[in-house]
């Protein structure tokens, strides 16, 4: 069990001793399988996953991508202007359900999804176990009366020019409320189901991404006052993180300009933890419960789906209901936001930043779906990693065991180049 007083490790390369964490540990990453999404004749992108999850002793399962040219026309759900989408967005967003599908049909309580040119630092595993401290917390919905007195409060960098358009942007806060993640009282949520929290509490674990807004307050007055107050809007701070870059780097993109909030509103080599309802970019990695593939295969793939379906999962998050266009007049299309459904069911979505999992960009790579954020990354590099698997592949392959070690390895972000 954990050690009295002792949370978190001071250096934040090694691991928490923290038997409820250990299943963090095995092949899995803690999660009942981990599926890739990769397009048949992508075998490039086959064979460095299968590389990289070998250099970090993670066991994978394939998922063979669709083209849109291959839906057929009745397979789609409403409205009938989704058939209008490129065939990329198309077969992305088909692909994504036939992941989901899987997850459903075979009852896992947990899996990852991964893109195939995703990346990660070789010290996942510590990463993803202070990940699973916060996300106990954060998606049990637990007050934080008994912590008052460690709560910070931060003047929020983001403005409405630098938030994610996907949502309504009126609710930006000008603070923010954070808490010390080593300060957090002890939640087991019973770890022999997952380390990361309860299933039955949590939808998505958002753990790659290209970008995410600070959590946003519900819009409605009629969220309780004690649920706008709590978990919702918290953040969980993780100082003096050396696996996170300094400040200049934290950009999700080569053509970004100015870095992330989070270098302008936290300490340099501050990780953070919080609920997903500022809008979230990008399905690099997400983790879902069964609770999770269920209201997502429903929402996306039976009810109504109308746009790529990234920002479509990040308007989910906060709350908001696909855009229904010609049929909008006999369905909710909005919804008052804070990451509660219109059904009242709260949708619960826990994300970090910078993320743990991002996306490789080779040499002149660029996305089967399209360009993100304007353009194509032209530099060989991965955005927010400092010991990027991919990136050291080739002193990588070699290895047998030595999972986090970084000696030898480069770090691609080191502190004090621009």
């Amino acid at each position: 069990m954990r050690t009295p007083g002792v949370l978190i490790p001071a250096d934040s390369f090694a691991y928490v001793q923290d038997e409820s964490l250990r299943d963090i540990l095995n092949t899995t990453l803690g999660f009942e399988g981990i599926l890739v999404l990769n397009l048949p004749f992508r075998t490039d992108r086959r064979d460095a996953m299968s590389l990289s999850a070998a250099a970090s002793n993670i066991k994978l399962e394939f998922v063979e991508g669709v083209t849109g040219g291959s839906i057929n026309e009745k397979a789609y759900p409403p409205p009938e202007e989704n058939r209008k989408h490129s065939a990329g967005i198309r077969g992305s967003w088909r692909t994504h359900m036939n992941a989901l599908q899987r997850i459903v049909d075979h009852n896992l309580t947990t899996a990852l999804i991964f893109e195939d040119d995703v990346d990660w630092d070789i010290r996942i595993r510590q990463n993803l176990q202070r990940f699973a401290l916060a996300s106990r917390f954060l998606s049990g919905n637990h007050g934080i009366s008994t912590v008052k007195d460690k709560l910070e409060t931060h003047t929020n960098t983001e403005t409405e020019d630098t938030a994610f358009k996907i949502i309504d942007t009126s609710n930006l806060p000008k603070t923010l409320t954070s808490l010390p993640l080593s300060s957090i009282p002890s939640y087991s949520s019973n770890p022999h189901i997952s380390p990361y929290g309860d299933p039955t509490q949590w939808d998505i674990l958002w753990l790659g991404h290209c970008g995410t807004g600070m959590p946003r307050p519900a819009l409605s007055p009629h969220i309780p006052i004690n649920h706008r107050h709590s978990t919702t809007t918290t953040i969980l701070t993780q100082p003096n993180d050396f696996t996170v870059p300094s400040a200049q780097h934290l950009k999700a993109h080569p053509f970004q300009g100015d870095p992330d909030a989070l270098g302008t509103t936290f300490p340099p080599h501050t990780r953070i933890y919080h609920q997903a309802t500022g809008g979230t970019l990008c399905t690099v990695s997400y983790a879902v419960s069964q609770r999770g593939a269920r209201r997502l295969l429903h929402q996306f793939g039976v009810s109504g789906w109308n746009g790529i379906f990234d920002s479509e999962l990040g308007r989910w998050c906060a709350g908001n209901d696909p855009d229904m266009g010609r049929q909008a007049q006999n369905s909710h299309t909005t919804v008052e936001g804070g990451g509660i459904g219109v059904s009242g069911d709260e949708r619960v979505c826990v994300t970090v930043q910078p993320p743990i999992f991002a996306h490789h960009h080779p040499n002149n790579g660029e996305s089967d779906i399209g360009g993100l954020g304007g353009g194509y990354a032209k530099r060989y590099e991965t955005k927010y990693l400092r010991y990027s698997v991919r990136m050291n592949l080739a002193a990588l392959v070699g290895r047998v065991g030595g999972e986090g070690d970084t000696e030898g390895l480069v770090d691609q972000w080191p502190d004090g180049e621009e």
